[in-house]
C-alpha cells in the first residue's frame, strides 16, 4: 500500500481519516485507483466517476446475468429480515425502485401499505405503472411539493451510488414521519470472495465506476450516526451462496454453474447463515430512525 493520506472530497467522518492505495484500476475503468482507510471498513474511488444514472444499465444485466439472478430468490431472503418492519407501518417508499418487484412483494403481503416510488429509469416505468396505486416520483422535489411522508424509505443497493450522502440522507429524513424508519441495504467490504477466500478476480471485478464509496456495517453505521440517523439494526445479509463462491474460485468468473447447483443445493441454505453469523457476507442491511 501507498503512503496514507487523507481525501477531503468524502463524506465526513470520512474526510478525515487516512486512506492508502488498495487498487489501481477498476473493472471498468484505468482511470479511477481504490483507496481504503486504516480501519479498513470503507473503501472509495479517487478520482470520483462521473454516471450518467438516466442511461445507466446496471451490471448485471449487462452481462446478462439477470436470469441467474432471478434463480436466487433476492427479493424474498431480504424480506424475510426485514418483514416486521412493514407490518406496523401505513405507508412505504422505495428510492430506486427498479421494476417495482420489491413493493409488488410486499403489497401482496400488506395489501393496504400504501406504495410509492422514486425512480429516474424511464425503462422501467412501464413495470412500475402496473402497481395498483403506486405514486411515482422521479425526484425529491416532487415529493417534497406533494407534501407526503412515508413510515418506511426503502433504499437497496442504492447508497452506495450517492457522491454526497449528506444531501440525500437528509433529503430521506425530510419525507420520512417522527417515528418512520429507513431501511438501507448496501455491498459490504466483508464480502467473504474479499475476506475469507483473497480471491483475485473477484477483486478486480468488484470495484466499479457505479459505486465511487464501498461501506462495511461498521463505517455505514459511522455515516448514518454523523448524519443523526441512528441504526436500531446491522443486518449481515448474504445474497450469493456457494455455487457463486466455488465458480468464483474454480472458475473465476460470475454467473451460475449448474454442476455445482446440482451438487450442493441442499447446503446452500445453511452455507450462506453460517456466512451470516460469522459476520462475513456480501450486504449489510440497516434499520435506522432519526432523531426525534
Amino acid at each position: 500500500m501507498s503512503l496514507s493520506k487523507t481525501i477531503e472530497h468524502l463524506p465526513a467522518p470520512f474526510n478525515r481519516e487516512p486512506f492508502s492505495l488498495f487498487q489501481q484500476g477498476i473493472y471498468d475503468s484505468n482511470e479511477n485507483d481504490v483507496y481504503i482507510n486504516n480501519e479498513e471498513d470503507f473503501a472509495c474511488l479517487v478520482p470520483l466517476p462521473k454516471v450518467d444514472y438516466v442511461s445507466y444499465v446496471p451490471r448485471v444485466q449487462a452481462l446478462g446475468l439477470s436470469q441467474y439472478k432471478r434463480t436466487m430468490s433476492v427479493i424474498l431472503r431480504r424480506f424475510e429480515k426485514i418483514q416486521n418492519c412493514f407490518s406496523v407501518a401505513g405507508s412505504i417508499l422505495e428510492i430506486g425502485a427498479g421494476d417495482g418487484s420489491f413493493l409488488g412483494h410486499v403489497s401482496g403481503v400488506f395489501p393496504s401499505l400504501r406504495l410509492a416510488a422514486l425512480e429516474i429509469d424511464q425503462n422501467t416505468q412501464a413495470a412500475r405503472k402496473s402497481l395498483k396505486g403506486l405514486r411515482g416520483y422521479s425526484t425529491f422535489q416532487e415529493i417534497r411539493k406533494s407534501r407526503e411522508t412515508f413510515d418506511l424509505i426503502c433504499l437497496f443497493h442504492v447508497l452506495e451510488h450517492i457522491v454526497d450522502p449528506r444531501e440525500f440522507l437528509s433529503n430521506c429524513l425530510a419525507c420520512l414521519t417522527p417515528q418512520g424508519r429507513m431501511i438501507i441495504e448496501v455491498p459490504s467490504l466483508d464480502d467473504p470472495l474479499l475476506t475469507l477466500y483473497g480471491s483475485t478476480a473477484y477483486r478486480k471485478f468488484y470495484f466499479q465506476r457505479q459505486h465511487p464509496y464501498v461501506y462495511s456495517s461498521r463505517s455505514l453505521r459511522r455515516l448514518l450516526e454523523k448524519e443523526n440517523i441512528h441504526p436500531e439494526q446491522l443486518i449481515p445479509h448474504q445474497r450469493y451462496g456457494l455455487e457463486n463462491h466455488l465458480n468464483w474460485l474454480t472458475k473465476e468468473k460470475p454467473g451460475g454453474n449448474e454442476q455445482f447447483r446440482q451438487i450442493f443445493t441442499d447446503c446452500e441454505a445453511d452455507y450462506m447463515t453460517a456466512l451470516e453469523k460469522a459476520g462475513f457476507t456480501d450486504t449489510v442491511i440497516a434499520i435506522a430512525k432519526g432523531a426525534q
